[in-house]
């Protein structure tokens, strides 16, 4: 089954961007290599 997804909270401004602000990442994975081809907006 599929509900509506509650309310969404963003993180604090420190965890945003986190990959960038640290290129090597954390467990040595250093990022999924991965782009979003829309962009990320923020709904109001």
């Amino acid at each position: 089954e599929i509900t509506p997804a509650g309310v969404y909270y963003f993180a604090e401004d420190y965890h945003q961007g986190y990959l960038a602000k640290n290129p090597e990442g954390y467990c040595g994975i250093g990022g999924a290599g991965v782009v979003c081809p829309i962009g990320v907006g923020v709904s109001a």
